[in-house]
């Protein structure tokens, strides 16, 4: 394994996977500048040209705040067989969900920032792995569990457990141990999130290139366990993010925008040491509303924001602080990580075209 060359990272490393990743023709152009996030709403803003249709936040009630997936439908000549499902049962089991979410939520809400406290901390502090290599396995997980269709939450809970581990661990890691460790918890992740996780074998052929055999990725599994005492329990951002837009009811279009500032802060280290998941998700809720109320005008972020702050139960100015500087981050990521281009490849919103804020 040490000598492994240090670029593990580059092409042919990266997995065999679909060269058509789920993009969205639609996007964003011509955006008007935001305003700064402390500041006052600004009323007159510039004609918008949009290929997006954003509807009000009352026409779309969220249900886990999980954007709907479109089928396409075909015209065929022999008969449709008709669901078993009729739509009034389908409303009453809508219903059923909507108060289970209402009575639920804010419990659970609670037990999550209970749990807040157990995010990690100085990552990297006992290792010779940079800040930048970090970035480019988080980089890099984007596209392989993008690619492999896995779910959002299997990435976010991938990244806490790499974290969770270098932070705990007293082994000392250098740069090349970073790959063991990124492709380990992306299978760990997989196996605790998705019904039909990607198998050992396709993470040995396809994802590790054969670079790291079986028994090294199952060893690793084991170190890793055993040094989190076997311990999973815990909160991402994304649990944050979900449970948040549940209670407040928003739509659909502010969890793309908040899934996308999440992930982007994800890859800067000095941020993320410096705040808890939910001071993130914080942070990422406020400024995608600052983005959609000019998009939609009928969200008011000087309403919204409020209800966000109260509901994570933060200082006001703490939280504004944290969204300027995430917003900070997410304006100078192309600059500050030029070659890692998976976040807007795999994404369907574009920060160049949104995030255009005046200085």
């Amino acid at each position: 394994m040490k000598d492994m060359s240090k670029k593990i990272f580059e092409k042919e490393n990266q997995a065999e996977v679909s060269n058509n990743p789920r993009h969205q023709n639609k996007s964003l152009t011509q955006l008007v500048s935001l305003s700064l996030i402390g500041g006052n709403r600004k009323n007159d803003l510039k004609a918008l040209e949009l290929k997006n249709n954003y509807t009000s936040i009352s026409s779309h009630p969220l249900v886990f705040c999980k954007p709907e997936t479109k089928l396409k439908t075909q015209t065929t000549s022999s008969p449709q067989k008709q669901s078993p499902v009729k739509p009034k049962q389908v409303e009453t089991q809508s219903n059923e969900l909507c108060k289970l979410i209402n009575n639920y939520s804010e419990p659970i809400l609670d037990y999550y920032l209970e749990l807040n406290t157990l995010t990690p901390k100085n990552c990297l502090s006992n290792h010779t792995v940079s800040a930048n290599l970090r970035a480019k396995m988080i980089d890099w997980m984007v596209e392989v569990l993008t690619s492999y269709k896995c779910k959002d939450q299997t990435f976010f809970l991938a990244v806490k457990l790499m974290d969770s581990y270098l932070s705990k661990t007293t082994q000392k890691h250098i740069p090349q141990d970073l790959h063991l460790v990124g492709v380990t918890t992306m299978f760990m992740a997989c196996k605790f999130e998705e019904i039909y996780p990607v198998k050992l074998q396709i993470v040995h052929e396809k994802i590790a290139h054969k670079k790291l055999t079986k028994d090294e990725i199952k060893d690793k599994e084991t170190n890793i366990l055993s040094t989190l005492d076997f311990n999973l329990v815990g909160i991402t951002v994304l649990d944050v993010i979900t449970i948040v837009l549940s209670i407040l009811n928003m739509n659909q279009q502010l969890y793309q925008i908040t899934l996308y500032l999440a992930k982007l802060a994800l890859y800067d280290y000095e941020f993320v040491n410096s705040h808890t998941y939910a001071q993130i998700a914080c942070a990422a809720l406020i400024v995608s509303s600052k983005i959609v109320e000019q998009i939609d005008q009928s969200l008011s972020s000087e309403v919204v924001i409020p209800l966000i702050v109260s509901t994570l139960k933060m200082d006001n100015a703490d939280a504004m602080e944290s969204a300027n500087k995430l917003l900070s981050v997410a304006k100078g990521f192309e600059k500050q990580y030029p070659n890692l281009e998976n976040l807007k490849k795999f994404s369907k919103f574009q920060m160049s075209d949104i995030l255009k804020t005046q200085p």
